[in-house]
């Protein structure tokens, strides 16, 4: 690369940057093991194969067993200079060496110094780019809310806990599931569905279980499908208007801007929407949007508005439920949402949360919620004090 110093840009520069220089980059949020929240040994970011393949050939290989290389990662949103150690655990494919445990997974690790390796980054949107062919690694983790929502803008959608987004210079890959697309309607190959069409289909495709124990992997594969069919409905879509043509550079800003706010739009209101149907087949008495003291409005209220707003109603059996796909810096917003209900809950997919905001979340009553598989990526002594969605179920439907 050339002698652009990427310690010292904004992070403006830095996407610029690495659209004019046609980087590979991929974006995820940091989780639990990856920061090592959980404890895990040599904690660090697992790189997706697709940007192993192109931006380390050298260590994508199964000729060698786990090939390993140190490469230079300059964290930009620090200013930080770091030797990195890149990996591919590869023990899938080397039977004959007897290890129980197949591995097949990148991962970039030793980022002692860095804010990778600090716990409270944890939930933190991350940003890795690389030139194809050779240099160093570039990185940038987020410091606010506000940067996290210059880097979903600039991908051009939310990246939510769990996910990765990948791409080449300023563009976005977007990956199609072709078994999810053969299985959408033919109908919305010709005209976009709406969010109710969409849910629709994903329910019908994976229906509720009579077992309440089974409501957190329910919510998960339902919203794993819901986003493959909205990018298969959306990809449908993006390809009769390339076919089209745009009369104008005009029109063709106007339509990617409304493609970028839909998906946003979808991403916002798809954890509520899921929850409020588990919600309602486990037969919980709630209302969503209740409107509390100040014009606060909560998400979910149990059992009712009117069991909220009668003085005489018992406000032990009162329950609240705000849901936040990522709670990093946003879960004080909901401290004072129902002031008559002493301890909130609050449901995330983030993987993970430092002890450190675990501790202030408690001493303002704040219960963390998420589903089962998310626990394990909570610091385990606190894992024992979060709630999966089943026992919250449970709960609000005992009290």
């Amino acid at each position: 690369m050339s002698a652009f110093d990427f310690r010292h840009v904004t992070l403006t520069q830095f996407l610029e940057e690495i659209g004019c220089r046609n980087l590979v980059w991929y974006a995820k949020r940091l989780s639990g093991n990856d920061t090592g929240l959980t404890g895990a040994h040599q904690a660090g970011p697992y790189v997706p194969k697709d940007f192993a393949s192109v931006a380390l050939p050298e260590i994508a290989t199964t000729n060698d067993f786990n090939p390993t290389i140190d490469i230079p990662c300059i964290v930009a949103s620090h200013g930080v200079v770091k030797s990195v150690k890149a990996k591919y655990y590869n023990s899938k494919f080397f039977p004959d060496r007897g290890l129980k445990k197949k591995y097949d997974e990148f991962r970039l690790t030793r980022w002692t110094g860095t804010p990778l390796a600090d716990v409270e980054s944890t939930g933190s949107l991350f940003v890795l780019a690389k030139n194809p062919v050779g240099g160093e690694l570039i990185a940038w983790v987020a410091n606010n809310a506000d940067e996290e929502d210059l880097i979903e803008s600039w991908i051009g959608s939310e990246v939510e806990p769990g996910q990765t987004r990948m791409g080449r210079g300023g563009r976005t890959r977007l990956e199609v599931n072709r078994s999810v697309e053969t299985r959408i309607p033919p109908q919305w190959k010709q005209a976009f569905p709406s969010p109710d069409d969409v849910f629709r289909f994903v329910t019908e495709t994976i229906p509720a279980s009579s077992e309440t124990s089974m409501v957190d992997d329910l919510l998960l594969k339902r919203r794993h499908l819901e986003f493959e069919a909205f990018q298969c409905a959306e990809r449908c879509e993006v390809e009769k208007l390339l076919a089209k043509g745009f009369s104008s550079a005009d029109q063709f800003l106007q339509t990617a801007v409304s493609l970028v706010n839909r998906r946003k739009s979808r991403s916002g209101a798809s954890l509520e929407k899921h929850l409020d149907r588990i919600f309602r087949d486990e037969h919980v008495a709630f209302e969503a949007q209740v409107t509390t003291e100040q014009s606060k409005r909560p998400d979910f209220i149990f059992p009712s508005a009117k069991a909220y707003h009668t003085p005489s109603f018992d406000s032990h059996k009162l329950h609240m439920l705000a849901s936040k796909t990522c709670c990093k810096d946003r879960w004080r917003q909901v401290i004072h949402e129902a002031e008559r209900i002493e301890t909130k809950h609050l449901f995330t997919l983030q993987e993970g949360i430092s002890s450190n905001q675990l501790s202030e979340m408690e001493t303002y009553r704040v219960v963390v919620v998420t589903p089962r598989p998310n626990i394990r990526t909570f610091p385990k002594e606190w894992q024992t004090k979060i709630l999966d969605l089943a026992t919250f179920v449970e709960l609000v439907k005992t009290t």
